[in-house]
């Protein structure tokens, strides 16, 4: 990353920078104000911590030695507050101790004095590219996990065969009719659902998309929103998939507000919703809330921008206003649509002699889809703390996600029963014998002879039951791999390990294997999500009791640390690949692998390094005495 690109990303960093030395201080400060728009300054620990409280910072850059409370004592207290913040620390010492301790509190760090541009702005660019990365997948989760919720959480779901009979429906829909799932089998479509749609024009480019009628089980009617789509495998057609919404509460205003946008050319919805308007009905109460309602939509149309023509009460503390673009440059509605709620936000509504402060979210959208996509930004507004969004295009886009889900899953499904997963072995060789002690054993599935990395399936078959699935493949593969091969080492989650029937399958497999358990050597990947440490140390008393030893993965980074490593007691330490890699040319890397080793060294746990891609990084890691090494420098990972 260049020191252009470096300016911009840290441009929107609050930054908090401690040194006890007011010359230095004062020298350094305008140094990083080249880098950082938002920086604060404290005169030692103690001050810097207080402020650290007040402005949650993201990064902190700190001296070692002060008064009243050391860097790496504030630090620690930061840290238990915000965990994921970054910390550099800047120091005239490059001792092994001071390494140690940094690699404690996960310090990301050094900057060593004297301190010029070019040592700060290497550091900085290494932060900065791990801040970037870290900000973007934080957003591509957060989208996942808001757009699986608000599926589950809305969706009804039915599927019929080739002949329009039902197959199955969810929980949701059999909730919605009051049927149980027997009653609804072999029905036909027609005898549940009516509409206007003809399956014959169904196909991969033509979905239904509108409104259906259905009766409950006490003869009661409800409307659906749906979504019908033929599913197609090798040209042939396999089933229909019907996904749809209940909007029998929204049929009158929202019928209405629906004709609106069907009859308008160009349409602009804005929905507004009052918030912690739940907090104010569990608080007062119906009769309160509803003259709350009442007086708010007074104040709506009071100060309505003059594009919207329209208001909607559409229930819960929501409110829509819909009206015509007419050639107005967007920017110039939305702008206008700000300060309509900035001017809310400003005002007050009288109840009972009592003024209550009133604010608001808005979500706007254009188009024929623009109620839909703005009652979907209010659900994502809520969810991401935020308070305005334009959110056109938005079912798409969670369509387009949806679908690429479905498509990894179906990937998955057919790979569990085709036989589709294979395993690949990666020798780790002895240093100091240079033979191979080894295998790691990693999945693949096997698609048409193109060979797919976890990258690709595994993060979204956790969300589903076809992850413990996977793990059952690797260990069933792996034990039989075992009859063959010396030893291998195998990836489990502490995920996997927090499910009793997965914990219970590996059990089995040892107890039924005994004479190859000593062979074994679990990687424990570290989860963000894990919660149950008690299971996870009793798994790992229990196994190594038969002869199993444990490996922590990717040591050095992520969420590792020196607590897991006293509760987990491993065998051996795997040395993140990106520490690694740097070796060579990085003293900053070297320092830390050294102290890893040192550390390990004295505490009997082997060492081995990810990651070995040549020989100048491979004679680096001999040369700090870890223990095994694995990496293309050897071998590429091979079929057995």
């Amino acid at each position: 990353m260049d020191f252009e690109q470096i300016i911009h990303n840290t441009r929107k960093m609050k930054v908090l920078f401690v040194e006890d030395n007011e010359s230095a201080r004062e020298t350094i400060a305008r140094l990083l104000k080249r880098f950082f728009i938002y920086l604060d300054t404290a005169s030692n620990g103690e001050e810097g911590l207080e402020k650290f409280k007040q402005n949650h910072h993201e990064l902190i850059i700190t001296d070692i030695n002060m008064p009243y409370m050391n860097g790496f004592e504030m630090i620690e207290h930061i840290k238990d507050i915000k965990k994921d913040v970054y910390t550099l620390v800047i120091t005239a010492y490059n001792e092994t101790e001071y390494f140690l301790e940094a690699i404690k509190l996960g310090v990301d760090g050094f900057i060593l004095k004297p301190i010029d541009l070019d040592q700060i702005t290497s550091m900085l660019g290494k932060i900065v590219n791990d801040y970037v990365h870290k900000n973007d997948a934080k957003r591509y989760q957060n989208l996942l996990q808001q757009y699986q919720d608000i599926v589950d959480k809305s969706a009804l779901v039915c599927k019929f065969d080739k002949e329009h009979r039902v197959i199955y429906t969810n929980q949701a829909l059999l909730k919605t009719l009051g049927f149980d799932s027997h009653e609804l089998d072999n029905k036909k479509f027609g005898e549940l659902f009516f509409g206007d749609v003809n399956f014959d024009e169904l196909n991969e480019n033509n979905v239904f998309n509108g409104i259906l009628k259905v009766f409950t089980k006490k003869n009661e009617i409800k409307y659906i929103n749906a979504i019908i789509k033929p599913f197609y495998e090798n040209g042939e057609l396999i089933e229909y998939i019907m996904l749809a919404y209940n909007i029998d509460d929204m049929m009158k205003p929202r019928r209405l507000l629906l004709d609106y946008i069907n009859n308008t050319e160009d349409p602009i919805v804005a929905e507004i919703y009052i918030e912690n308007f739940e907090n104010f009905r569990g608080l007062f109460g119906e009769e309160f809330t509803e003259s709350l309602e009442k007086q708010f939509e007074e104040i709506l149309k009071s100060k309505m921008p003059k594009c919207f023509k329209k208001i909607f009460y559409l229930d819960n503390g929501e409110f829509a206003l819909a009206g015509r673009i007419n050639g107005i440059p967007l920017e110039k509605m939305l702008n206008k649509l700000k300060e309509y709620q900035a001017e809310i936000n400003n005002s007050t509504i009288n109840i009972r002699g009592l003024d209550y402060d009133i604010s608001i979210v808005i979500s706007v959208a254009t188009g024929k889809d623009a109620y839909e996509n703005a009652r979907l930004g209010i659900r994502k507004i809520l969810n991401e703390h935020h308070s305005f969004i334009l959110a056109t295009g938005l079912k798409e886009k969670m369509k387009k996600v949806a679908k690429q889900n479905l498509e990894v899953l179906h990937l998955v499904k057919k790979a569990l029963e085709n036989k589709l997963f294979v395993c690949m072995y990666q020798p780790i060789i002895n240093n100091h014998t240079g033979k191979v002690e080894k295998y790691e054993t990693l999945i693949r599935i096997n698609q048409d002879g193109n060979l797919i990395t976890p990258g690709v399936f595994l993060d979204i078959a956790k969300k589903g039951s076809f992850y413990s699935r996977i793990t059952y493949e690797v260990l069933n593969l792996s034990f039989e791999k075992l009859k063959k091969l010396e030893g291998l080492s195998i990836n489990i989650s502490e995920i996997d390990i927090e499910r009793a029937s997965t914990r219970n399958y590996i059990y089995k497999l040892l107890k039924q294997n005994l004479d190859v358990a000593k062979r074994v050597t679990f990687e424990l990947l570290e989860d963000a999500n894990s919660k149950n440490c008690e299971e996870l140390e009793e798994f790992i008393k229990e196994i190594k009791a038969l002869g199993v030893k444990i490996a922590i993965d990717d040591f050095g980074t992520g969420y590792s640390n020196f607590i897991r490593l006293k509760k987990y007691q491993p065998d051996f330490l795997k040395i993140d690949g990106t520490l690694i890699k740097d070796l060579p040319n990085d003293t900053f890397s070297q320092s830390i692998v050294k102290a890893i080793v040192d550390f390990a060294k004295s505490n009997n746990i082997k060492t081995i390094a990810e990651f070995v891609e040549n020989e100048e990084i491979y004679n680096k890691v001999c040369e700090l005495g870890i223990d095994y090494s694995q990496g293309y420098y050897f071998s590429k990972p091979v079929l057995i």
